[in-house]
């Protein structure tokens, strides 16, 4: 690896640590101020690897896109676990099915670590989609990941990305799935 790709690296973990310690500090604080337990945490859009901005897809996916297994998953669920909560995060993912690409995905971690949802952005002017490879995905997935319910003790959780809210087809789709929670991580 070059430096600009240990220096990004290094950058993730960096902020996958900053945020731990504080979502953790934050979950004591609102503990101790209204004895509330907080169950659900929403990071923004970008939060980990900030956005591609001239980046070739080769470049971005090598620079900012994380595997949805190994080293950094673990550290979001280990985070999970650490705060008690369910964790969704906005990250850039790479997939074994789809090697050559990345997707924008919403993946949300229970308080026990597991992953209990994993979306991937439909809409995307910048970042490729399910759309791009339609048929291998609905072959690798199913018609069933395309819009992702996961039912929890908080309730049934459905997810959307940024912009995407701007089209009400996907707050519906996963409303009628039985979203109860529409989580939104944006940056906007």
């Amino acid at each position: 690896q070059d430096n600009s790709l240990k220096d990004a690296h290094r950058r993730i973990d960096a902020n996958i640590a900053r945020v731990e310690g504080q979502l953790i500090a934050a979950v004591r604080y609102l503990k101790g101020f209204n004895g509330y337990d907080v169950k659900l945490a929403v990071l923004p859009e970008y939060w980990m690897t900030g956005f591609p901005y001239g980046e070739t897809r080769e470049e971005w996916q090598a620079k900012a896109a994380v595997p949805m297994q190994g080293r950094i998953p673990d550290m979001l669920a280990k985070m999970a676990q650490g705060a008690g909560v369910y964790l969704c995060s906005n990250q850039y993912e790479t997939d074994p099915n789809f090697p050559e690409l990345y997707f924008q995905s919403n993946v949300i971690y229970a308080p026990n670590g597991n992953v209990v949802l994993r979306y991937r952005r439909m809409i995307s002017l910048y970042t490729p989609s399910p759309y791009d490879v339609w048929d291998a995905y609905l072959d690798a997935y199913g018609a069933e990941a395309v819009f992702p319910v996961a039912s929890t003790e908080i309730g049934t959780l459905g997810t959307m990305a940024s912009e995407e809210v701007l089209y009400p087809e996907i707050a519906r789709a996963v409303s009628l799935k039985g979203a109860e929670v529409l989580l939104h991580p944006t940056s906007e």
